[in-house]
This record gives C-alpha cells, sequence and structure tokens, in this order.
C-alpha cells in the first residue's frame, strides 16, 4: 500500500498525489458510502489504484467538502460590499475546528484607506489580516503565508479567489470571471481542487462557501463567547463568570460597545448567532 494526498474529485473518481505522481483511483469497499474528500491521506494499491484506507482527519468542512486545511483565506474587497455576517461566521468556523483564519484584503488598487480602517479596527484583534493585489501581483504577503500548508480560499463571489489563485498558479487550469461576470456576483469555479504550490505546499480552489449554517457549529451557544477573541480579555471584567454579553448587567464586552473600543455591527452579529445557537439548542435539548 502507498500513502498519498487526495487533491481532486470528479464524480467517483480520486487524483491521488503520492512521490510526485499523480493516480486516479477509486474507493473500495464501503469506503465510497463513507466519503472521501479532497484533503483526506489514504493508502491505495497503486497497480490496482483502489483507496483501501481513509486516514484519521484533523479537520473536515462540508461546504466546500475539504479535509485537512491548516488554514482559511478569508478574501474580501471593496468591491462587491463585504458581507460581514460570512467573514464573521467564516471566523466563527474556522476557530470551532481548529484552522486558522486569515483574512486577506484583495482589489489594493480599487481600496481606499476609509475602508482598509474599517477592516482592521474591526478585526485586528481577531485574526492575521494581509493586504494583496491579484491585478498588480502584489502577492508577498499571501505567499509567504500559505507555506508549508494547506490553504483553502473562502468568500464571496467575485472577491478574486480565483484570480488569486491563478497568479500564484498561472499554469493552474482556474476558470476566471469577468468584470461582467463579476457585477452579477458570479461563481465561476466548478469544484474542488487542491493544487500544488511547492513541496508541502497547497491551494485549494474551491466553489466557496456558499451558506454557512450554525447547525453545523460542534458548540453551543453558551460556549460561544469563548471563540471571540476579541472579546476575551474584556471577560474577566464581566460581572458573571458566565456572561454571555447578551442581557447580563455589567458586562464588559457591552461597555466596550457602547464606548466605541468594539466594533458594533460585529457585537450584533455577535448575538444573532448566539440566538440561533440557542434556539438550536433549546429545541434539541426540550
Amino acid at each position: 500500500m502507498v500513502k498519498g494526498l487526495v487533491i481532486k474529485k470528479l464524480a467517483d473518481k480520486f487524483w491521488v498525489k503520492s512521490e510526485g505522481s499523480t493516480y486516479i483511483c477509486v474507493p473500495k469497499g464501503t469506503l465510497k458510502s463513507k466519503g472521501i474528500y479532497v484533503g483526506d491521506n489514504v493508502l491505495f494499491d497503486n497497480n490496482l489504484n483502489h483507496i483501501v484506507h481513509v486516514e484519521e482527519r484533523k479537520s473536515l468542512l462540508i461546504r466546500p467538502p475539504i479535509s485537512n486545511i491548516d488554514q482559511i483565506i478569508i478574501v474580501i474587497a471593496p468591491i462587491p460590499k463585504p458581507d460581514f455576517n460570512l467573514i464573521d461566521k467564516l471566523i466563527l468556523f474556522s476557530f470551532c475546528y481548529g484552522i486558522t483564519p486569515v483574512l486577506c484584503i484583495n482589489k489594493l488598487d480599487l481600496t481606499d484607506e476609509k475602508f482598509l480602517n474599517t477592516i482592521i479596527k474591526t478585526y485586528k484583534e481577531v485574526l492575521k489580516i494581509i493586504k494583496v493585489s491579484a491585478k498588480d501581483n502584489n502577492l508577498i504577503e499571501l505567499k509567504d503565508i500559505l507555506k508549508n500548508k494547506i490553504s483553502c480560499f473562502a468568500g464571496q463571489s467575485a472577491v478574486g479567489k480565483s484570480a488569486l489563485t491563478k497568479r500564484i498558479l498561472p499554469n493552474a487550469t482556474v476558470e476566471i470571471g469577468e468584470l461582467s461576470k463579476i457585477e452579477r456576483g458570479k461563481n465561476t469555479t466548478r469544484h474542488t481542487e487542491l493544487f500544488e504550490i511547492d513541496k508541502d505546499t497547497f491551494l485549494a480552489d474551491t466553489s466557496g462557501f456558499t451558506s454557512l449554517d450554525e447547525k453545523l457549529l460542534p458548540i453551543s451557544y453558551f460556549e460561544l463567547p469563548f471563540y471571540y477573541p476579541d472579546f476575551l480579555k474584556y471577560l474577566e471584567k464581566c460581572k458573571y463568570r458566565s456572561c454571555t454579553h447578551t442581557n447580563e448587567s455589567c458586562c464588559a464586552v457591552k461597555d466596550a460597545v457602547k464606548a466605541g473600543i468594539l466594533d458594533n455591527g460585529r457585537y450584533e452579529r455577535y448575538k444573532t448567532i448566539f440566538e440561533n445557537l440557542k434556539k438550536e439548542w433549546q429545541k434539541n435539548h426540550g
């Protein structure tokens, strides 16, 4: 048996990379029903091209279907206008599944100081922020952060995920949306695939995170505050140790929001996620 990494899936066939070669394989036995994902480390028979075993995963995402990624590069741009609900959920999902989120501001040629300052003020204490431009090939920060990791782009349609992939991997067959498609928000990527940038360095081009349902989170509503690093430093100043930063009195997080230290929009989105998780928990626990 040979060890390999699943780098592409189309229908019931899996492209497995091993020691510089790529094999088109099919799952053996019940593996097909159990699920094999791009990013899986597998054992396969390189004579029969049968995948016989999937190694334990350190992470698994369903939308898009990909496993074992080290970091999610959340791409945003001034055009289209950022969907902050999606950004916050992507960050939350990353933390919940042990994946490192990185916020990547693309289209610097269209970005002004007001936009940059808003993003930095909101997220500087939450995750690493990098600035790039696919159009100008200004990708130094992005290339550096991708080294020795399996990374996945995520974000709205038309923010430039495929364009960034094409710049980093000019020989990869990735479809790029034209401006007319960008204005309509059309998603031009068709499937999930891992592209090898360098040794032990892979980038996933995916169909994107079209929707993120709180039901998929592996946490309960009362655990949510611990997944907001910008809130955590205020927790010890709250009156109650179990403060959820919603309806409690003497809440340091709410005070920081009122003082303009914490972003009010992010706090309001937190409360919405909290209520959705609470409703789901109450439904499941009577």
